[in-house]
């Protein structure tokens, strides 16, 4: 099918002067063409100036189709007021944006790759309508991973709640604008995508009402149009905002599948066709797809048969952090003030009924490199038949990596439990010990450690309330700041 095109800038013309429709092609239909004339940007309607300036925008249009544009400067007005403001409109046939996951960044990248994205110097009487070969994966999984260092996790799983939960969502995020309206595209079926119009660089007015938009870092502004309009502004500083940090529904699936490396299990599960899928179904699929994250694991001689997660190693690792007898978490504390003291107070994290978990006292107490170590030459034998103590043991052979793992194993549990300047010490104490303890032992460090975190993130997640979410969110950032490296 053929993407019609339009330009909407700044003319000198035999009909008017100024910004106006100042060009298209013959297939467009006059009820887009007059919604295209009523969304165009004019003067000084970018939120940047400047050559790089720009913004992605989607909105959608009467005759089914869609527009995707992108505004950029233009050199100068003819009336010299200052920068011309140019914006090249795509309107794209639904059955085409389908084939690009309904993204309108993947679409935008693939015109701009075929060169039909240009900017005239002189915008000709008529444009022709073009072809775009190719299709778009579901998910940038590239684009998820980078949003894993910034914003992060937490961050991120905020503006999916909140862009789900708002009627319209105003991000102010500086330079990250265009990145995160991206990534959070990414992390919608591909069925909901067309429900969310949104714009990366352009000023808030009301004759342009996306859903989603941006803004810049003016508290005046964002207080007047809190007061005018029916709008969740979100600043990406600091914390989210608790009431959109959750670990169920749709956010805490997407959350929990990035923190977890599971993204190739998110990008089968929002490119499976769910026809009729619509944005209030969402947080009955994420509840529905936590479970299948803690189903039963696969036994081996199956699993080479079962197409239910391919190519995927560890799609069923949650399955092992709750045994059927193991007792719920009614409420995990966060690390309790006056407990601070010089000794960690490890018993507080993840404690049943007062107790802790034993297996999960230590990071280093099950892994096979402590027990493969106890047979090196002057290890006693234990007298009691059980192994001997996995610190000493690891301690007669190398000293110096016991008391870093021993560090790093205090430090990981109490940022987990909350404690204030844990996570700051984590991040500086954890690439220290990727450097000087083998790989080997790291993996298994690392093993346990998400093992704990996961246990604490699904406790959290029981039942029909949400238990404790500021700890969830903060075990859900450790795991990523260790998956991370």
């Amino acid at each position: 099918m053929l993407i019609e095109q339009a330009i909407f800038t700044s003319v000198e013309s035999d009909r008017r002067d100024g910004y106006q429709l100042a060009a298209h092609s013959a297939g467009v239909v006059s009820a887009d063409l007059r919604e295209l004339s009523l969304w165009g940007p004019s003067h000084d309607s970018l939120l940047e100036t400047g050559s790089d300036a720009v913004s992605v925008n989607f909105h959608p249009l009467p005759s089914g189709a869609f527009c995707v544009s992108k505004t950029t400067p233009a050199g100068e007005e003819y009336s010299g007021r200052g920068e011309k403001i140019y914006t090249q409109c795509l309107v794209v046939p639904a059955e085409v944006l389908a084939r690009f996951g309904n993204n309108p960044f993947a679409l935008l990248t693939a015109a701009f790759a075929q060169g039909s994205l240009r900017v005239y110097d002189k915008v000709p009487d008529l444009l022709e309508p073009f072809r775009l070969a190719g299709k778009a994966a579901a998910v940038d999984q590239a684009l998820l991973c980078q949003l894993l260092s910034e914003p992060g996790i937490t961050w991120l799983g905020a503006v999916v709640e909140a862009a789900l939960s708002s009627t319209s969502l105003a991000l102010v995020a500086g330079r990250l604008r265009p990145r995160l309206v991206a990534g959070l595209i990414n992390c919608l079926p591909v069925e909901c995508r067309t429900a969310f119009s949104f714009s990366t660089g352009l000023k808030h007015s009301p004759r342009r009402p996306f859903r989603l938009f941006c803004l810049a870092d003016d508290r005046a502004e964002q207080r007047r149009l809190e007061r005018q309009y029916d709008m969740t502004i979100l600043q990406l500083s600091g914390k989210p905002p608790m009431r959109f940090t959750v670990t169920v529904g749709w956010s805490g699936f997407v959350a929990c599948t990035i923190a977890t490396g599971k993204t190739s299990f998110l990008a089968q599960q929002l490119g499976k066709g769910r026809p009729n899928l619509t944005l209030a179904d969402l947080p009955r699929l994420g509840d529905e797809l936590l479970e299948a994250l803690a189903a039963p694991a696969i036994p081996p001689d199956e699993s080479a048969a079962s197409p239910a997660y391919p190519n995927e190693r560890s799609c069923h690792v949650v399955a092992e952090f709750r045994t059927p007898t193991e007792p719920p978490v009614d409420d995990v504390p966060l690390w309790p003030e006056s407990d601070l003291g010089d000794e960690p107070v490890v018993e507080h994290v993840g404690a049943v009924a007062g107790e802790p978990y034993d297996d999960l006292r230590r990071a280093d107490a099950p892994h096979p490199r402590f027990q493969r170590a106890s047979q090196l030459p002057g290890t006693a034998p234990s007298t009691t038949g059980e192994p001997p103590d996995p610190a000493q043991v690891l301690g007669a052979a190398c000293p110096a990596a016991i008391e870093k793992l021993e560090r790093l194993d205090d430090t990981v549990f109490e940022a987990i439990a909350g404690k204030p300047g844990a996570i700051e010490q984590l991040r500086k104490l954890w690439p220290e010990v990727l450097a000087e303890v083998g790989p080997e032992l790291v993996e298994e460090s690392r093993e346990q450690y998400l093992r704990h975190a996961l246990r604490i993130w699904r406790d959290c997640v029981e039942g029909d309330e949400i238990r404790n979410p500021a700890l969830a969110a903060t075990a859900i950032g450790v795991v990523c700041l260790l998956f991370n490296e």
